[in-house]
């Protein structure tokens, strides 16, 4: 049985979402790699939060779509903070001309698989996580989000 839990803070308003939707798709990404115990906390910001988050713990002073913590210590249960940011969703959306919330999805499952040991500082890293969220994301409805090839 599955002990996940999980809290959603929204703070900005510029794209309204299903909660409900977004549980399942960490609940959903979690059961993919076997992960049943644990917390993951979820932040919803605008560019300006996400920000000056990036520029306070990475000293890089840009706009991001999603940045993560992991707050387990080995062999713990899995804990995380994820901060994703809406207004960049949308703005990614428009230019692609795709749905905003299935972008949001995108960052959520970025955050997770960081959190899961993925990294997409490599080209081959970059491959391999950006498959995977494609695949999770298709599974879950929303069609290959980041590489944008069809539903």
């Amino acid at each position: 049985m599955s002990t996940i839990e999980i809290t959603i803070n929204n703070d900005q308003d510029h794209l309204e979402f299903d909660s409900k939707q977004i549980r399942n798709t960490i609940q959903f990404a979690l059961n993919a790699f076997d992960v049943s115990e644990g917390s993951v906390s979820l932040v919803v910001v605008e560019n300006d939060t996400i920000r000056q988050l990036k520029k306070e713990y990475f000293q890089i002073d840009e706009v991001t779509d999603v940045i993560s913590f992991g707050l387990s210590q080995k062999d713990e249960s899995f804990d995380c903070e994820i901060v994703i940011n809406a207004q960049r969703a949308m703005d990614v959306a428009q230019e692609k001309t795709s749905d905003p919330i299935a972008e949001l999805h995108l960052y959520v499952i970025h955050g997770l698989l960081h959190q899961l040991g993925y990294d997409d500082a490599t080209d081959d890293g970059f491959e391999k996580m950006h498959q995977k969220e494609d695949q999770l994301l298709t599974e879950l409805g929303f069609g290959n989000v980041f590489s944008g090839k069809g539903d």
